[in-house]
């Protein structure tokens, strides 16, 4: 048995389903990820499961620049 581990709500559900998180891997799906994050930052208040979301995306981002940038 697992613990720890919540049920996602109906709502981060609609999210990762309408836009699922996955790994970066050009600049097309980098540019709609930030899209996404925007739309997200665009509501006025954000709940639990938008910032869970957020940072979920977020981490894709990272992972991507982090990646791609030249030194």
């Amino acid at each position: 048995m697992t613990s720890g581990l919540k049920i996602p709500s109906r709502y981060y559900m609609e999210l990762i389903t309408t836009f699922p998180p996955r790994p970066i891997d050009n600049e097309l799906e980098y540019a709609a990820t930030q899209t996404q994050i925007n739309k997200i930052l665009d509501k006025s208040e954000l709940n639990s499961d938008d910032r869970a979301y957020l940072k979920i995306l977020g981490l894709t981002i990272y992972d991507y620049e982090e990646q791609t940038e030249s030194f």
